[in-house]
């Protein structure tokens, strides 16, 4: 994945969020894991926190993924800011 600056130019946005399109965690908060019978305490305590890690994760995947989609629409916002700007300079 590239890092950088958010450039005014919707093809370079577009780009940032491309590997996030295909992420698909929403069937996480579904699962859950099971260690059976077990009556460890701390096995038990494993089980309930990995439960709650999935639905989290099913949802910070979507929060984010939320948010990745609306850089190319403030991309395009920016770079249409930009020409304006540099129509003034003509």
């Amino acid at each position: 994945m590239v890092t950088g600056k958010i450039n005014s130019n919707t093809v370079d946005a577009q780009e940032a969020i491309t590997e996030l399109v295909g992420v698909e965690a929403s069937g996480l908060s579904n699962q859950s894991v099971n260690f059976g019978s077990s009556n460890v305490p701390s096995v038990l305590a494993g089980q309930t926190l990995s439960n709650q890690l999935m639905s989290d994760v099913s949802k910070v995947v979507a929060c984010v993924l939320t948010q990745a989609n609306k850089f190319p629409e403030l991309a395009n916002a920016i770079e249409e800011r930009d020409m304006d700007a540099a129509r003034r300079w003509n």
